[in-house]
């Protein structure tokens, strides 16, 4: 193996030039044409140990001393110049007569202008005396814009001026060349010229001779796959990555020019790797050098938004004072020199939008303002294209970053393609069979995304590699291509796997994707709590994890699983499909997390819920993405999400919740549907009673004392109704075919046809009591229910009806339980809180039973105010059951329009049997329980 030796030699301003030359170097090594033949050994002068971030040379008296070979000692010298000649060397070093010119800052022409400048006179006049070493100079000539305030203004203009009079010392006073240079743009120019250059110069070494022709050890291979998969790279991927040198060259320029700047790019377009495997390494090597800073000595830190991003920064004095970042890296920074900076590398930054919870958005934008005009501090984020304008939208402060630090990433072109394909499989000594790199070139092509599928591909190619390391065509084609070749592998890993744990695919991926409100599918990380929710699903992500299409890791403390690269999402057939089919569901899913996180933030206020329309769609999707209430939301997530009606009754059984509250209530509780037992209608469309045993232990019957009319024996036990009949409940039997209008209702009745006519019910809710009805309707009503129950209806077996109204002895009992202390239903105190009456002030009726804590012992509401209730009793005589006269009736409770004196609970009313006034309804009571209750 030939050993050569390489010189390299520039002045400070040059390094990310020195970085480069370093890598094309490295790389040649690996190069098929080279290796095992030539072994490159670069010798520098950079002093060991400065003090400053400035790159420094050492003079060439002093890296005689130390034994270093000169340049003219070696086979290679590349000398680099941009816009500084270097430091001057004392005047003991005295230039050859040839090389001498003018100097624009008037040192003697005998003096040399830099170490470099004696380096490459070194060079050259060992070249002419003895062949070698072979002596290329590169200029740049990006120009360079010097601040004319600034106080080094003065030196770094005769800096330039040295540059341009060393460069036109190449040219003859004629204009004839003297010596040639390589002048080129910009950093990735250089590598372009200097790979080129080296292996022409390497060719020749290699025909010829070299000055040390020593055996030395190869270089070893890269130690595993050298493509990275879905993953993205990281630093200690540097010397794998490849083609992205221009784009790198761009960012390292924005930085050190901006403090902030955001690289936007498709999804899949490579812009974690171009940040973390291309900018990070080239900082850490010194990139950005000044005379007031060295990126070598900066401190960086990735992180993404997640939840709170504020969390991923560990310091909670950033949500409050978004200005403490610069005491954040004053303390981060405190044992690094004084130039030291914080660099926040923020990947994923669109999980500003799709995770990171809304009240920390606009604080954590400001932040990166505040950043942005710090001393300290530099941010670079990278970003989805698709999620650009919606970020826009946040803040002005994050507006602004954006509109002047956006870095737009493109695909790369082919020759960048071959690039990222064949150097890095060169560092693991891979080679491919025939023109497979060229077809993976081509069949990869310009579409945004690709770059994921291509490194998918060679990463799968390597593990399917021959036993000499070649990437074969057979296996290319068996995996599908570049675009067959993640959704192939995934579905071969789906059908390998048992009904059980395929069955699981929707429960699992619904936490790992998130679809916005464009219908755009993101992944998203998920607690593997939330995820492996049995052993079905266990099996599922280890097999896809195991393929590398998922990946589990860590995130504050907590084990993490998320979807490898939102190229699955696409390429995978099926999971597409599913996407599709239930992307409305995921949005939606979203949006109630969204929303419940602003409820949350907005105090839980009643205003910011979501009501029983919009929830219901939310429990479909629950239902149809097999979602588990308790495992799959977090508490704030399942209140918000509790169905209105349970919130409704909730509240109601709150006594101090107002008269107009319970009203809204129960008109709300019509709109939202009324799923109260006893207060709507039965499957069979019959009237659904809820029953209230009324009974005293140990008694058959029980005398019961009646104002005017004395003692009335009850039989016990009896059955009464909770509720008063409702508008719903009656309004079954006036649209029955066989209900108000058959006259079997009406046989035996003292009744004239106009008092069969109904009016309007004043307030017209389905769960209202039914007013305005009279005392012969309300027979007609028990009539009609107890034949449909299968019952009769005779006039002379009224006590013995399926359903009838309570005579009044047993609407007293079961209103205050036999106990004559219990004035109100409730008991013997008078509390306005507990019924609908004029001291309400609603002047309407309300819902039934939205006074819970108004019922009487045995459960029956409404036994005081809303509306007065009929009961078979006549008013003068007491008796009950007579129909065949128009005595007046007696009614019981009270109503809206009564105060507190007038629905105690022995307190009396009479109404003619044909009246119906607004403030009239009914109850019913059984004496056995019926409709299977």
């Amino acid at each position: 193996m030939h050993h050569v030796r390489l010189f390299l030699s520039s002045p400070g301003d040059v390094t990310t030039e020195r970085i480069i030359a370093q890598e094309v170097i490295e790389q040649i090594h690996y190069d098929p044409s080279f290796r095992g033949r030539v072994f490159i050994e670069v010798v520098a002068w950079d002093k060991p140990g400065s003090d400053t971030p400035m790159l420094a040379t050492l003079t060439p008296q002093e890296a005689i001393n130390q034994g270093l070979p000169k340049p003219s000692d070696c086979d290679i010298v590349i000398v680099i110049f941009w816009a500084r000649m270097g430091t001057p060397l004392p005047e003991e070093f005295v230039k050859p007569e040839s090389h001498r010119f003018t100097d624009p800052g008037g040192l003697a022409e005998t003096r040399y202008l830099s170490g470099t400048e004696w380096e490459f006179v070194d060079a050259f006049e060992g070249a002419i005396e003895d062949g070698l070493p072979q002596v290329v100079v590169y200029r740049r000539t990006e120009k360079v814009l010097l601040d004319d305030e600034s106080p080094d203004y003065p030196n770094n203009l005769i800096q330039k001026r040295r540059v341009r009079a060393f460069f036109d010392h190449f040219s003859n006073p004629d204009g004839s060349i003297r010596q040639g240079y390589n002048p080129y743009e910009q950093p990735e120019a250089f590598r372009k010229k200097l790979d080129a250059h080296l292996r022409t110069l390497l060719v020749r070494l290699l025909d010829g001779k070299t000055r040390r022709g020593e055996k030395v050890r190869e270089k070893a291979l890269w130690p595993r796959s050298p493509f990275p998969g879905l993953r993205a790279f990281t630093p200690e991927d540097a010397p794998i990555f490849f083609g992205r040198g221009k784009e790198t060259d761009d960012l390292i320029e924005r930085l050190n020019h901006s403090r902030f700047v955001a690289v936007v790019g498709a999804s899949g377009a490579g812009k974690s790797s171009l940040v973390w495997a291309g900018l990070i390494p080239r900082l850490e090597a010194n990139a950005i050098a000044s005379d007031y800073t060295g990126s070598k000595d900066w401190r960086w830190l990735r992180f993404t938004p997640g939840d709170n991003p504020f969390l991923a920064l560990a310091d909670d004095r950033l949500e409050e004072n978004p200005e403490n970042i610069v005491r954040l890296a004053d303390e981060m920074l405190a044992d690094r020199p004084p130039w030291a900076e914080l660099l926040l590398f923020i990947d994923q930054f669109e999980e500003l939008l799709t995770l990171t919870a809304e009240k920390y958005r606009v604080p954590f934008a400001r932040l990166l303002a505040a950043a942005a005009w710090s001393e300290r501090v530099r941010v670079v984020v990278t970003l989805r294209a698709d999620f650009y304008h919606q970020l826009i939208a946040v803040d002005k402060s994050l507006t602004e970053l954006l509109q002047k630090g956006s870095y737009p990433l493109g695909t790369p072109d082919d020759i960048a393609l071959h690039e990222m394909i064949t150097r890095p499989a060169e560092r693991a000594g891979l080679r491919f069979e025939g023109d497979l790199d060229r077809r993976i070139v081509h069949e990869t092509g310009g579409e945004p995304g690709t770059l994921a599928l291509m490194a998918y591909l060679l990463d799968e190619l390597y593990h399917r590699r021959s036993a000499d390391g070649t990437l074969t065509v057979r296996a290319y084609e068996e995996l599908g291509g570049v675009q067959g070749a993640i959704g192939r592998r995934a579905e071969a890993i789906f059908n390998g796997l048992d009904e059980e744990a395929q069955a699981m695919l929707p429960r699992i991926f619904h936490a790992l994707v998130e679809v916005d409100e464009r219908g755009t599918a993101t992944r998203q990380r998920a607690s593997l709590e939330q995820v492996i929710v049995n052993e079905a699903a266990r099996r599922l992500v280890e097999a896809f994890t195991r393929a590398r299409l998922l990946v589990r890791d860590e995130k504050a403390g907590q084990p993490i699983v998320e979807v490898a690269h939102e190229a699955l999402l696409r390429r995978w057939e099926r999971l597409a499909e599913w996407i599709e089919t239930t992307q409305d569901d995921l949005r939606l899913l979203r949006q109630v997390r969204l929303a419940a996180v602003e409820w949350e933030q907005h105090g839980s206020a009643e205003v910011y819920r979501w009501p029983d329309e919009r929830l219901q769609p939310v429990y479909q999707m629950i239902e149809r993405l097999a979602l588990d209430e308790q495992r799959d939301f977090n508490e704030t997530e399942r209140e918000f999400i509790r169905r209105e009606f349970d919130r409704l009754l909730e509240v109601l059984q709150d006594p101090d919740t107002t008269h107009q509250r319970r009203s809204r209530i129960g008109e709300r509780l019509c709109v939202i549907g009324d799923r109260r037992e006893g207060v709507g209608l039965r499957d069979d469309g019959l009237p659904d009673i809820d029953w209230c045993k009324v009974e005293i232990e140990g008694q058959s019957s029980v005398e019961v004392d009646i104002e005017k009319i004395g003692r009335v024996t009850v039989e016990l036990p009896f059955y009464i109704a909770r509720y008063p009949v409702t508008y719903l409940q009656f309004q079954a039997f006036v649209e029955a075919a066989d209900g108000i209008n058959d006259p079997r209702w009406w046989q035996g009745l003292a009744a004239r046809e106009e008092d069969k006519t109904l009016i309007s019910q004043r307030f017209q809710f389905i769960n209202h009591p039914r007013d305005s009805v009279n005392w012969y309707q309300a027979i007609a009503f028990c009539r009609w229910l107890s034949y449909r129950l299968g019952g009769t209806y005779e006039l002379q077996q009224v006590m013995d009806w399926p359903v009838r109204l309570p005579t009044e002895a047993e609407w007293q009992l079961a209103a205050n339980g036999g106990d004559p202390a219990n004035v109100y239903p409730w008991g013997g105190e008078w509390d306005g809180r507990f019924a609908n009456t004029r001291e309400s002030g609603l002047s309407r009726s309300t819902g039934v039973g939205m006074y819970p804590h108004g019922a009487a012992r045995c459960g029956a509401l409404d036994m005081a105010g809303n509306v007065w209730e009929w009961t078979l009793t006549e008013y003068g005589s007491g008796k009950s059951g007579n129909f065949g006269n128009d005595n007046t009736r007696v009614l019981r409770g009270g109503s809206w329009s009564d105060g507190g004196g007038l629905v105690r609970a022995v307190s009396r009313g009479n109404y003619p049997p044909d009246g119906r006034p607004n403030v009239n309804g009914f109850r019913v009571c059984v004496a056995a329980p019926v409709m299977g209750r």
